[in-house]
C-alpha cells in the first residue's frame, strides 16, 4: 500500500488536532506544528471538513477542530476523505476484478489485501495513535522479524 503525502499530511494534521481537542487549532499553526506547507495542508483541511471529520471555525479564535473525540475517528475514515478507496486495482474496487485463465484467482488476492489494510486503519484511532496503546493485534504485526525491514 502506498500512503500519499496527502493521505500522510492528513493522518499528521488529525493527530494535531486531537492532542489539543476539543480546541481548535489554525491551519497555520497546524502546519507549524507538523512542518509541512500552509496551501497544501489547507486543501487537505478541505478534504477532511467536506467528509465531515473536521469542521472549521471562523473569527480571531478560529481555526479547525474534530467533529468527533479521537477515539472515534479512524485512520482509515481520514485516509479515505483525502484519497478515495484503500485499495485499488487500475481504478477498480477489487471485487470488481475479473481475470481469465491462469489470473482468475487474483481478485482474491487483490480482496485479502484491502481486507488486511481494513484491519490496521480502520481499526485504530487517532487515539491509539496519540497514547501509542495501539490495538494487540496491529502492535504485534509491528514486532514480526522482518516488520521493519524493506523488501
Amino acid at each position: 500500500m502506498q500512503i500519499s503525502a496527502r493521505g500522510d499530511y492528513a493522518v499528521r494534521a488529525a493527530l494535531s488536532l486531537a492532542a489539543v481537542h476539543p480546541s481548535v487549532m489554525s491551519a497555520q499553526a497546524l502546519a507549524a506544528d507538523q512542518d509541512m506547507p500552509r496551501k497544501f495542508l489547507e486543501a487537505v483541511l478541505a478534504d477532511l471538513r467536506r467528509a465531515g471529520i473536521v469542521r472549521a471555525q471562523r473569527g480571531a479564535e478560529g481555526g479547525y477542530v474534530l467533529t468527533q473525540p479521537p477515539r472515534e475517528v479512524t485512520i482509515g475514515a481520514i485516509l479515505r476523505a483525502v484519497d478515495g478507496p484503500l485499495a485499488g486495482v487500475r481504478g477498480m474496487r477489487p471485487e470488481e476484478t475479473e481475470y481469465a485463465g491462469s489470473s482468475e484467482n487474483l481478485p482474491r488476492v487483490w480482496v485479502a489485501v484491502r481486507a488486511a489494510v481494513r484491519e490496521v486503519v480502520d481499526e485504530t484511532t487517532l487515539a491509539d495513535v496519540l497514547s501509542g496503546k495501539l490495538p494487540a493485534h496491529i502492535k504485534k504485526l509491528t514486532t514480526l522479524p522482518d516488520a521493519w525491514q524493506p523488501r
